[in-house]
């Protein structure tokens, strides 16, 4: 619950599955004539994406609704080719936002209600090898910042509170993908890219908690995407994609802060988002 228990999320598909994925991979011939399409690229691009979130307290019978946030954001990314070695990165950063109530409950009765500005950036940026155009394995690093900022609180006993409460959580994972382009008929083509993250840091903070942080928390996370591009001229395209994931947090241990106990909830986040993208060719 805002201003005594903490939040975020992220999430991620099956690492075994993607790994009988890539041991299976090198039995299909390399083909150094079909990278990822076209070789070196940066595209920019804006859309929608929708986060649902929602966190719960066990051993206090205490859980929150599945809230539905929906931002716009800038979409960026790029890859550079060195024989059948790739460099890339890519983003997504929020541009404005939205927000939506959330409403908690204990033992199945209404607890609290209160209004929720959720947001996530996300970066990457990683290497791989060029096995086919079917399949290019990577590997490298995410990093995320979230904020959720809650205002408008409203309790059981129809007491109402007149603050707002800012939580911040800013991670850094393992990321490992796959990535392919399929051509479809002249001039179009499809792209996808599976990822899993598994975070190596985090740290959590809330401005209603002074003094108080949580770290090094247990999560995973994971995306699926799928790109049309149509080819408009031999050095520019234009691509449709669509996104979406999942991304939990284990939560935090107990602590004493002030004359109270604290800790960051068990939470996740489902993601949805969808963006229109310019490419660059080079």
């Amino acid at each position: 619950m805002a201003g005594k228990i903490i939040d975020f999320s992220y999430k991620v598909i099956s690492l075994p599955l993607f790994i009988s994925i890539v041991c299976i991979a090198p039995c299909y011939p390399v083909y150094a004539d079909e990278p990822l399409g076209r070789q070196n690229y940066l595209s920019v691009g804006v859309g929608w994406e929708q986060l649902s979130y929602k966190e719960k307290v066990p051993e206090l019978s205490l859980s929150s609704s599945n809230t539905e946030v929906t931002n716009l954001v800038l979409y960026v990314d790029g890859v550079k080719t060195l024989n059948n070695y790739f460099l890339g990165f890519s983003g997504i950063v929020p541009i404005s936002y939205g927000d939506s109530q959330e409403d908690w409950e204990r033992l199945g009765q209404f607890e609290q209600s209160n209004s929720l500005s959720y947001r996530q950036t996300r970066i990457n940026v990683f290497g791989g090898y060029v096995l086919h155009h079917l399949f290019n394995p990577y590997i490298g690093t995410n990093w995320s910042y979230s904020r959720q900022k809650r205002s408008d609180f409203q309790l059981a006993n129809t007491q109402s509170i007149d603050i707002t409460v800012k939580e911040e959580v800013t991670s850094l994972s393992l990321l490992v993908g796959v990535r392919g382009k399929v051509p479809i008929i002249t001039n179009w083509s499809f792209s996808y890219f599976i990822e899993y993250l598994l975070p190596y840091y985090s740290k959590i903070e809330n401005d209603s908690l002074d003094g108080w942080e949580a770290s090094d928390n247990d999560g995973y996370a994971y995306s699926l995407s799928g790109q049309l591009e149509y080819l408009i001229n031999e050095g520019t395209s234009i691509t449709a994609q669509v996104i979406g994931g999942r991304q939990s947090w284990d939560g935090s241990d107990w602590e004493i802060v002030g004359d109270s106990r604290v800790k960051w909830p068990e939470n996740e986040t489902e993601f949805i988002g969808g963006y229109v993208n310019f490419k660059k060719y080079f």
